[in-house]
């Protein structure tokens, strides 16, 4: 009775897979079709809208119905990695490309031990975040797989931890491999993976206008967002841009005076930067650091001026999001909390009062008491970045780490693009607060008109 009960489920599974696989309700773009050969790694990198999480799960849907990479209940081991672990859960399952609308029989499910994604086959797909320690440990231990998914693998926040463990653990069955869906950015990795100096990847380019079924709608608000600008070669035309000639800061600059986190000073001042954005985009939220720094003294007959210790500047975090104002307001704060700051300063031009009264409001949700500093520009942000891109370029200013998307910004943006760098902002502002630099630093700037001139909201 057993073996006919076997046997009959074997049937079902064995029906529903002909179903799958002859169904003609996916007709790939020549740019998702994997690459033939017994590649290691294929990359796709494309434009945003060009499909590339659409290929991505059609692949994952036909390794699994493909033959077995292990005898037993369960054929194949998957791993899916995103920037977030709901990321992974949205776009790579829920999402209108996702595994759901490929393999619509597959079932997400959280248990102990993680969220994995069930197939009728035995086939199991586990999801993780590559955003925190916590998630690089639990890939660590999250067992050996035969393929993974790495979905918009520019944006993981520990990318180089991530990728590690990700490979670590890439030995089960004949043929462990990985594939990557992403919109290119200047990171080191990517690079690497993009000019060909990874052994056996295989790399497929695609732009956003290689995508005819992307709706005009969404064709043109990311037309709206990113055309005639040099990140639009990035987000439209998949272009790594490692920098603009015309930006204020170089990456060798920033990457000359890099520091880990464990080599920050003491620090006599911490601020959290806010950048409130008008509801447009991005909310700009960075914490920054003073130090006093004694200078190198090479020479003791030099003037006592000249060997004072020196403010430096130090990038601690960027906590920059894109949420409701309750949530940026909450986001605010807990940076606050998280580094124990002095201040929160926030950039008032846009929102006026209501971005003082959104950060008061979270802050009392929350039940802390922070010091709120308004600033309100009346130079251009040039005039404003100028000084601080300055520091850089003497030496005394910092990034405690890497942050990815601030640094992107500081490398590509100039003042005569039509977008608001809302990161860059952030960032500058507790440089002006703290004193870090002078308003004598732009010659023809008054303090008056820059974030010198402070007042606080009790």
């Amino acid at each position: 009775m057993v073996d006919r009960m076997l046997s009959r489920s074997a049937a079902e599974k064995l029906l529903m897979h002909a179903r799958l696989v002859t169904e003609p309700r996916w007709t790939p773009l020549p740019h998702q079709v994997p690459p033939p050969g017994d590649w290691y790694g294929w990359l796709l990198l494309a434009g945003r809208g060009a499909g590339k999480t659409d290929a991505c799960a059609r692949y994952i849907h036909e390794h699994v119905y493909g033959p077995p990479c292990l005898p037993g209940p369960v054929p194949h081991w998957i791993g899916i990695i995103a920037p977030t672990h709901g990321d992974a859960a949205t776009s790579c399952y829920a999402g209108p490309s996702g595994l759901r609308v490929h393999s619509p029989e597959a079932q997400m499910t959280t248990r102990q031990g993680g969220t994995v994604i069930r197939w009728p086959n035995g086939s199991e797909a586990k999801i993780f975040g590559a955003h925190s320690p916590e998630d690089v440990e639990r890939l660590r231990s999250g067992g050996n797989r035969c393929v993974v998914w790495a979905e918009e693998l520019a944006a993981w926040r520990y990318l180089d931890d991530t990728w590690d463990q990700m490979r670590f653990g890439l030995r089960t069955g004949p043929r462990p491999h990985w594939i990557a869906s992403t919109t290119p950015k200047p990171r080191a990795l990517i690079k690497k993976l993009a000019a060909g100096e990874v052994q056996n990847v295989r790399l497929t380019r695609a732009t956003t206008y290689d995508n005819p079924h992307l709706p005009e709608d969404i064709r043109q608000a990311l037309e709206d967002a990113y055309g005639g600008t040099q990140i639009g070669r990035q987000e439209l035309y998949a272009d790594v841009i490692d920098a603009d000639e015309n930006a204020l800061w170089t990456r060798a600059t920033i990457d000359d005076h890099r520091v880990r986190p464990d080599e920050v000073p003491a620090l006599i001042r911490k601020s959290v930067g806010v950048d409130p954005s008008g509801g447009r985009g991005e909310q700009g939220i960075v914490v920054v650091g003073k130090a006093m720094v004694p200078q190198p003294v090479d020479d003791p007959s030099r003037p006592l001026k000249q060997r004072m210790p020196l403010a430096h500047g130090y990038v601690l975090a960027d906590r920059t999001c894109h949420l409701s104002p309750d949530g940026w307001g909450r986001r605010a704060v807990q940076a606050a909390v998280d580094y124990e700051a002095d201040d929160i300063c926030v950039e008032v031009n846009f929102g006026g009062d209501m971005a003082v009264h959104t950060i008061r409001a979270a802050a009392d949700a929350m039940g802390i008491n922070i010091p709120i500093r308004t600033v309100r520009a009346t130079r251009g942000k040039k005039v404003r970045a100028e000084p601080v891109s300055a520091l850089s370029e003497q030496g005394r200013w910092h990034m405690a780490g890497e942050f990815p998307e601030l640094e992107d910004q500081m490398c590509t943006w100039y003042d005569e693009l039509d977008w608001s760098p809302d990161r860059l902002d952030a960032m500058v502002w507790p440089a002006w607060h703290q004193r870090i630099v002078k308003a004598t630093m732009t010659g023809t700037t008054s303090s008056k008109g820059l974030a010198t001139a402070t007042r606080a909201i009790g």
